[in-house]
């Protein structure tokens, strides 16, 4: 029976390892992390943010960023896409963006949109959308939002996406997040000094 139940175990450890995003899950260390990128470096950058390669990836996005606090492990996730070149529009951001959207709400249900211009902008019609976003008169988001009534899985507080343009040349880029739920625990550390 023993040996049943091990058995068992090893063989739904993969699964297990892989089934958070991008086979991240809250709490990784810094060894964990390395073990899920198939022994690549990571790359530190600044603080508890560090440059990653993980095994499971998506096409969209091509850099990944994990938060590790030394007493936390992982607590957040961060995807960016290659700069995605588009027209004044931003059709092909809005595009790129409501497919992700549309995958990621098979996981977590339905997103609430943000899509919002300032009130004081000039660039308020649609052949300005880029540049409204670009700077920063626009929010164009969706954020997944764990509650009571909806639980997100893989121990997650927090999913969102949102997109990011410059002017010149004409490009932006898809931000995908994944908070988890130690996070707050980290950020209330970080606050204590005050």
């Amino acid at each position: 029976m023993k040996k049943l139940f091990l058995l068992l175990i090893l063989l739904s450890a993969p699964i297990l390892l892989f089934s958070a995003p991008f086979g991240l899950s809250m709490g990784m260390t810094l060894d964990d992390l390395t073990e899920a990128c198939d022994g690549a470096d990571l790359e530190h950058i600044e603080d508890d943010c560090y440059y990653v390669f993980p095994v499971k990836k998506h096409p969209l996005f091509k850099h990944y960023l994990a938060f590790v606090d030394d007493d936390e492990g992982l607590y957040l996730i961060r995807a960016v896409s290659d700069e995605i070149s588009t027209n004044d529009y931003g059709t092909e951001i809005q595009n790129a963006f409501s497919e992700i959207k549309e995958r990621i709400s098979k996981t977590y249900g339905r997103p609430r949109m943000i899509d919002e211009i300032a009130s004081d902008t000039l660039w308020k019609d649609d052949k300005y959308w880029l540049r409204a976003l670009a700077e920063g008169s626009r929010a164009y988001a969706a954020i997944w939002e764990s509650s009571a009534k909806n639980e997100l899985k893989d121990d997650l507080n927090n999913v969102s996406i949102y997109a990011s343009a410059k002017n010149y040349p004409q490009t932006g880029w898809i931000t995908l997040e994944y908070d988890f739920n130690n996070m707050q625990a980290v950020q209330d550390a970080q606050d204590d000094v005050f």
